[in-house]
């Protein structure tokens, strides 16, 4: 779970460093619109970095499954609407920022459809149902460890100087944790 944390960061710095650009060369208006939008596909997958799993007991079954429900509530509108908000964002301004964009939805898109495809199963059990939620659990240890060996998504983010001014002028990138 540090990892996702540790991308939330990432994508917070080229928020704040767009000082890398002079004043008098601006983004295109079209590639900060981009930009803004990349972070707002974003916004929900970084409440995960904040999400701290709450303790329960074991063999409660009704505690667990609050937990269980708690946490997929966090993880697939997060997963989800990160993929799908990438995956909607029009034309690139530039091959770097479409690569950075490509990779990202490459690296969360089987994770997404592990979360949703546990939630849906876990959705689908009647509440009482402890092998639903011990199911639920082990998958949810197989999606953060998914999230732990993935690589830094972000990474080239950091190291792009266009792509840090762009962010520097889109609001949605300043709503991004550090």
């Amino acid at each position: 779970m540090r990892r996702s944390i540790v991308l939330f960061a990432a994508v917070f710095l080229l928020a704040g460093c767009g000082g890398a650009a002079s004043p008098s060369s601006p983004a295109p208006a079209a590639g900060s619109a981009w930009m803004d939008g990349f972070c707002g596909s974003l916004l929900d997958f970084a409440k995960i970095g904040d999400f701290t799993m709450p303790e329960f007991e074991q063999n409660d079954v009704a505690s667990a499954r609050k937990v269980m429900d708690e946490a997929f509530g966090v993880f697939a509108p997060g997963f989800d609407n990160a993929v799908t908000g990438l995956g909607k964002l029009g034309q690139a301004p530039s091959a770097e920022a479409e690569e950075v964009r490509k990779s990202i939805v490459d690296a969360l898109t089987p994770i997404r459809d592990e979360v949703l495809a546990a939630k849906a199963a876990l959705d689908a059990a009647p509440k009482d149902d402890k092998k639903a939620v011990t199911d639920a659990a082990a998958s949810f240890r197989r999606i953060g460890s998914r999230m732990n060996d993935m690589p830094d998504p972000f990474q080239r983010l950091e190291s792009n100087v266009s792509l840090k001014t762009l962010a520097a002028q889109a609001p949605n990138c300043g709503k991004l944790p550090s």
